[in-house]
C-alpha cells in the first residue's frame, strides 16, 4: 500500500479516537482520556499493516509529541488531558514512548513485535487498570507518590496477560507463557510504582526491552 494512504489512514484513525473522546468527555472519572489511552495503542496494529517506510511510520508519533505538549499547555482538547495536566504529563510521555518504539523497532519485523507488545501492554493494561481502579479501587497504596489500588493493579496484570497472549498468537502463532507471565509481572510492577504519568514512558519501553532480551537470549 502507498505510504501516503497508510499515513492518511493513521491520522484518520487517531483523529476519530480523539473525536469520540470529545463526545464522551462528560462521562465520570476521566473516561474520555482513558478511552483515548486504550484505543490509540491500536495504531500500532494499523500502522503495521498499512505503512512500510520509516518516515511514514514516524510521522504520527512525532506529530503527537508536539501536539500533546501544546495541548497540555493550552488545553485545546480537555478530553484527552489529565485533570492535573501540568503535574501529570502522561499524554506527552505516551507520544514519546510511541516515537521511541517506532524508531527502534518498527522497521525490523521481529523487533516490531516487541514494540507492539510494549505499546499494547501500556495502552490496554494501564488503561483498564485506571478504569477498574477508579470504579472499584477500594484498597489503595502509594509508592513513590503514585496513588494506585490493588484492584487496578490486578486488572493491569490480567489485561497485559490477555492482550499480550492474543497479540503474540496473532503475530507468531505461539505463546511462550513463562516469558509472557514475566513480562506481565514486570509491566504491572513498573505501573504500580510510576507516579505523574511516567508509567506511559516506562511500561512500554521496559516491556519491549524485556521481550527483546528474552527472544535474543
Amino acid at each position: 500500500m502507498n505510504d501516503w494512504i497508510g499515513l492518511l489512514i493513521s491520522f484518520a484513525y487517531l483523529g476519530l479516537v480523539i473525536w469520540i473522546a470529545t463526545r464522551i468527555q462528560k462521562w465520570p472519572h476521566e473516561m474520555s482520556r482513558t478511552f483515548a489511552h486504550i484505543m490509540v495503542a491500536n495504531w500500532w496494529l494499523i500502522a503495521s499493516l498499512v505503512i512500510k517506510s520509516y518516515w511514514a511510520a514516524m510521522a504520527a508519533p512525532l506529530f503527537f509529541v508536539v501536539f500533546n505538549a501544546l495541548n497540555t499547555f493550552f488545553n485545546w482538547i480537555p478530553a484527552i488531558n489529565s485533570k492535573n495536566r501540568f503535574k501529570n504529563l502522561g499524554t506527552v510521555y505516551y507520544a514519546i514512548s510511541v516515537t521511541a518504539l517506532t524508531h527502534f523497532t518498527f522497521m525490523d519485523p521481529q523487533l516490531r513485535i516487541a514494540g507492539g507488545l510494549g505499546l499494547l501492554a501500556m495502552g490496554y493494561g494501564d488503561g483498564l487498570a485506571a478504569v477498574i481502579g477508579q470504579f472499584y479501587g477500594k484498597h489503595t497504596f502509594s509508592i513513590f507518590r503514585g496513588n494506585k489500588s490493588l484492584e487496578g493493579t490486578l486488572a493491569m496484570l490480567i489485561s497485559v496477560i490477555i492482550v499480550s497472549a492474543g497479540y503474540l498468537f496473532w503475530q507468531i502463532g505461539v505463546v511462550d507463557w513463562p516469558i509472557l507471565l514475566l513480562i506481565a509481572v514486570v509491566a504491572t510492577g513498573v505501573e504500580a510504582i510510576s507516579p505523574y504519568g511516567l508509567d506511559n514512558l516506562f511500561v512500554p519501553l521496559l516491556t519491549s526491552l524485556l521481550y527483546i532480551i528474552t527472544i535474543f537470549n
